[in-house]
């Protein structure tokens, strides 16, 4: 009877003791850790990372050249390329470097911030695009508004023939890219969804010229509905240049937020 006790007692220690033995099996599980893509470590995802590159390269003097130059989109048919002359452009982003690296002028945090915006919106059951231009305000408390100063005149709120309407409104894009979710302007879209009136983000009453009142009839007597806004362009200012910002989605670093176009202010062409 003692050796069967004795018999019983060591079986669950001889399984676990076989359970420990041997070397240890790595499960694999399928799913492999790759490092980020090289387009994605340079794509300038926001804004706020925009500027921040800006005045980084601008402090580091000449030595950023270089890094300036990359903050521009190189696609623009504007630049020198095999076959292709360089532009009167060109040369005026050379200047703007020059200028840059020289004066060291930085991009304010709370500076001028303006955005032409379009907003997909649905006029008698037609879709059309609605050309918006903003301008970033700034309170006491440092809370930021974005509000209305000009309205492109809606055109296709006319008598015109709906089916040449509606051919036009099936090549609208559906909507803003994902990375845009900064300037897609939600707050201002609910608004104007609740209010039903450009009103109450126009604070400059000269902005209310003919267009813009066309615009609230419109939306006040329920014709026009807004949906989405599906383009943009963001103007910064540094010193006596503003530069056009658009957002291009490519797989390469040169990508995200760009330099898309430049201005002199005293020389606005647009």
């Amino acid at each position: 009877m003692n050796r069967l006790w004795l018999l019983v007692l060591c079986i669950p220690f001889s399984e676990l003791a076989a359970q420990h033995a041997g070397p240890q099996t790595n499960i694999k599980t399928g799913v492999e850790k790759h490092p980020p893509e090289r387009f994605m470590n340079g794509q300038i995802k926001h804004l706020g990372d925009f500027i921040d590159r800006f005045n980084e390269v601008v402090k580091a003097g000449t030595e950023g050249q270089a890094a300036l130059r990359s903050l521009f989109n190189e696609d623009d048919l504007r630049f020198p390329a095999h076959g292709r002359m360089a532009q009167p452009y060109a040369r005026q982003v050379d200047a703007f470097i020059e200028w840059a690296m020289t004066g060291k002028t930085l991009i304010p945090k709370r500076g001028v911030m303006r955005a032409v915006v379009g907003i997909k919106v649905s006029y008698e059951e037609v879709v059309d695009t609605l050309k918006v231009h903003l301008r970033k305000d700034y309170t006491s408390d440092s809370a930021a508004y974005w509000h209305i100063t000009k309205v492109d005149n809606l055109l296709r709120i006319r008598d015109e023939v709906k089916k040449n309407r509606a051919k036009e409104a099936s090549v609208q894009p559906s909507g803003l890219p994902p990375n845009a979710s900064e300037v897609s302007f939600l707050p201002l879209l609910r608004g104007l969804d609740d209010y039903r009136s450009l009103a109450p983000f126009t604070p400059c009453l000269a902005c209310r010229d003919t267009a813009w009142q066309k615009v609230e009839s419109a939306l006040q007597d329920g014709k026009l509905t807004i949906e989405n806004v599906v383009s943009n362009r963001i103007y910064l200012t540094a010193g006596c240049w503003e530069m056009e910002l658009s957002e291009f989605i490519r797989e390469k670093e040169n990508s995200g937020w760009l330099i898309s176009d430049l201005f002199e202010k005293n020389n606005p062409v647009k």
